[in-house]
């Protein structure tokens, strides 16, 4: 960023929350990474938010009094509001109120890379706006198109209701043809029974290094929250040679934005669309059990939990402890491992789900051998001259193709 801004955070703590210094630590990392610095963090407990100005009265009174000389650029609060409580805190703090689900909407807007993935964006922006455009306020009159804007910019925020509707219903005809597009490529995946593997975990838990690990590929790599919005995906080849796809992902964050959840729902159908996930923690986190629960959370809402799931605890060359234990299948590994040994922690984890069978397979019909190689989990070759045939013994994905090709003879 080449300008830097001032800001605070004010938060409601109501009993229903889990971990308000939680959310607000991850909030103040969240502003820092669109170059908010942020100054001081005000939480209010409550039995409930205030309808109409999120926070009390009094207390936003107080706060503003410390900020009296002017230093603040934005305020930046630790839900989402409405165009009202935006306008009833404005009014106090005489500054930007940006909320939460702004903040994330604007960490996308600069992590989007490919058409999809803008238009997603764009589109969760538009839904975002559309509901607020009257209660602005400053945020249309200062800072042109800032933070919390970036995007559509301030001629789109000044657009009327009707040209917007219009221009979301021009994103979403475009999203559709995407759609079918990817739709086509998972019919293709499916008919040719591709085992696929997704990465799925909390933002910055280290996938996208992992992914480069394992795949041996050169995606983007960086300490930066939402690194990856693009879902990307290349061929793994596992150590006994079975051939599958692996899928990295955009990160997951507690309180993820409704509109995002909806806007982004076809890059994670991607991962809805796994035979196999495998749920990345970065063990050097304060928050694990927070972290762990978030994912598994909004696994749940994507309809995903009866996806076979292993967790792999990353970055544990950093700090090798052993902070959080699931109940759940897990490993603890790190980008600078052999491939081949994180690699083999995923072979064994999938044979546990998938169908044994063996299997002999006359000489002469070596590319039946090649074929089973590549589509099964082959554990054992035993050549057998006499017989002028291979015995072998190996794991197939449930349903897998590789039943047409061979005559099962039982375990």
């Amino acid at each position: 960023m080449t300008e830097a801004f001032k800001g605070i955070i004010i938060a409601v703590n109501t009993p229903g929350r889990k971990d308000i210094d939680s959310e607000v630590d991850e909030l103040v990392s969240l502003a820092e990474s669109i170059g908010i610095q942020i100054t001081g963090t005000h939480v209010q407990n409550r039995a409930a938010m205030d309808p109409r100005s999120y926070a009390g009265s009094g207390f936003l009174d107080e706060v503003s009094s410390q900020y009296k000389d002017g230093s603040l650029d934005y305020v930046i609060v630790n839900d989402e509001i409405t165009a009202s409580q935006n306008r009833s805190i404005e009014d106090v703090m005489d500054t930007r109120i940006i909320d939460r689900t702004q903040v994330i909407l604007d960490i996308f807007s600069l992590r989007a890379h490919s058409k999809a993935g803008q238009l997603q964006v764009e589109l969760a922006q538009l839904q975002y706006l559309v509901p607020r455009l009257r209660g602005q306020g400053i945020n249309l009159s200062r800072l042109g198109a800032g933070i919390g804007t970036r995007g559509p910019g301030e001629t789109k925020l000044e657009t009327d209701r009707r040209h917007i509707n219009h221009r979301i219903k021009e994103i979403r005809k475009q999203l559709k043809v995407i759609e079918s597009h990817r739709e086509r490529y998972r019919e293709k995946r499916n008919r040719t029974q591709v085992v696929k593997i997704s990465l799925i975990g909390y933002t910055n838990a280290g996938k996208s290094s992992l992914f480069n690990t394992m795949a041996q590929s050169d995606t983007l790599e960086e300490d930066a929250l939402f690194a990856t919005l693009d879902p990307k995906t290349r061929r793994l080849i596992l150590p006994s040679g079975f051939e599958c796809v692996i899928s990295d992902t955009v990160g997951f964050i507690q309180n993820l934005p409704t509109t995002l959840v909806e806007s982004f729902k076809s890059t994670l159908e991607e991962a809805a669309d796994s035979d196999f996930l495998i749920h990345v923690i970065d063990n050097t986190a304060e928050d694990l059990g927070t972290h762990y629960d978030t994912v598994k959370s909004l696994v749940r809402q994507l309809e995903m939990e009866n996806i076979p799931s292993v967790v792999f605890f990353n970055k544990t060359d950093i700090d090798a402890g052993r902070y959080y234990i699931p109940s759940e299948t897990h490993e603890y590994i790190h980008k600078d491992m052999d491939s081949g040994y994180i690699n083999a922690l995923l072979e064994a984890f999938m044979k546990k789900h998938m169908e044994p069978y063996q299997t002999a397979i006359p000489l002469a019909e070596t590319q039946k051998l090649y074929d089973l190689k590549r589509h099964t989990i082959v554990e054992e070759e035993i050549l057998q001259e006499e017989d002028e045939q291979y015995c072998i013994k190996g794991h197939e994905p449930e349903g897998s193709w590789s039943k047409r090709i061979v005559e099962r003879n039982g375990e």
